[in-house]
Formats: C-alpha cells, structure tokens, sequence
C-alpha cells in the first residue's frame, strides 16, 4: 500500500505539472501551427504561381554580409569595392548570394546603395533597408559609410542576442514536455503492473 499510496502521488504531481505548463505549450503549437498554415496561403501561392520567387534569409546571414563590408570599408575600401568583395564571399550562399550578384552585375555600376536597396526589396528585409537608407544618408553627406554599416550591424546582433534568449527561455518548456509525457506513461506502466497482479491474483483466488 505504501509504494501504491507513492505511485498515486507521483501520477498525481506530473499531471499538476503538466497542466501548469500546458498555457506556454499551447501557445507553442498553435505558432508552428499558424507558420505551418501560412505556408499555404494563398497570396504566397498566386506570387509563386506568377514566377516571383519568395526569398528568404536569416538574420546570421545579413549580420554576416554587413560585417563583410564593415571589413573591406575599414582597409579603405570603397562602397562598390566592399560590395564586389561581398560578391565574391557570398557567391555560392544560396538565395542570398545569388540575389546579390545579380544585383551587384545590374546596379552596381548605377550607383552601389542601389544594390542594398534592391536587397532588401528581394527578401523584405527591415535591416536592409534601414542599411540602404543609412548608405544614402551617407551619399549625401549625413555620415560616413562606415558609422552606417556599423550603426546597422549593431542593430542585428543586438535582434540576434534577443532571439537566442527566447529560444533559452523557450529551451526548459520544449524539454520539459517529452520527460513529463515519458515520466507520466512510465509511472502509468509501473502503477498498472501491481493493479493486474492483484486482479489476476484475485481472478485466480475466485476460480479456484
């Protein structure tokens, strides 16, 4: 009776644990269950269906672009020159890199924060095109283009460090979950085996 009396409390304290986290759990799901439906919508059907592209990318891949020419601005480098060493960095990245060599072929010689501004049109970026209008500030005279790169790259690891804390914060509840479920079934299992021997005992004790 004692180690009964124990499994019972030990049921009765997962599933107390598991109802108070089940708010932020919900809320989890039904997240990746609207990026999931959003997937399927139908404006993104008809532009892809017309032949225009949806485009996406990271933020590690823009703070890593913006550091580039933060690299190449610093040895003295051009916006152009810092541009065509992004180009040839980011060339075989995917999306990006091809999106940004077609950019730097069309518009670079036209006037080169024409290429950040396209950007950030292809893959509606905000940080992008916060870069861009920085970079035509600093065509203008407002700042250089070194305190432009540098105020947006700021800007990106400072939204890079926020998502990494949610996802920590978020990393205990997503854990949490499959132990509770794995704990609850165990306890289920081990609170079950000695009910079925008592009824097997007592179905035996009755035929007998």
């Amino acid at each position: 009776m004692p180690l009964l009396f124990t499994m019972l409390l030990l049921v009765v304290l997962i599933i107390a644990v598991f109802v108070m986290n089940w708010d932020k759990y919900y809320r989890i799901q039904r997240n990746r269950r609207i990026a999931s439906i959003n997937r399927y919508n139908p404006r993104r059907l008809w532009r892809k269906a017309r032949g225009k592209d949806n485009w996406h990318v990271t933020l590690p891949t823009i703070r890593d672009f913006i550091l580039t020419l933060q690299l190449s601005l610093s040895l003295s480098e051009t916006l152009a020159g810092a541009l065509v060493q992004a180009g040839k960095q980011f060339g075989e990245r995917g999306d990006f890199g091809m999106r940004l060599t077609t950019r730097i072929r069309s518009q670079l010689q036209v006037e080169p924060e024409q290429v950040i501004r396209a950007l950030a049109d292809d893959f509606k970026s905000e940080h992008l095109g916060e870069l861009a209008e920085r970079l035509e500030m600093a065509h203008e005279g407002g700042l250089s283009y070194s305190e432009a790169v540098e105020i947006t790259l700021d800007d990106v690891e400072e939204e890079i460090r926020i998502m990494v804390e949610k996802d920590i914060e978020r990393a205990p509840v997503m854990l949490t979950i499959p132990m509770i479920i794995g704990v609850f079934f165990a306890a289920l299992a081990l609170l079950g085996y000695p009910l079925l021997v008592v009824m097997f005992n007592a179905v035996t004790a009755s035929t007998g």
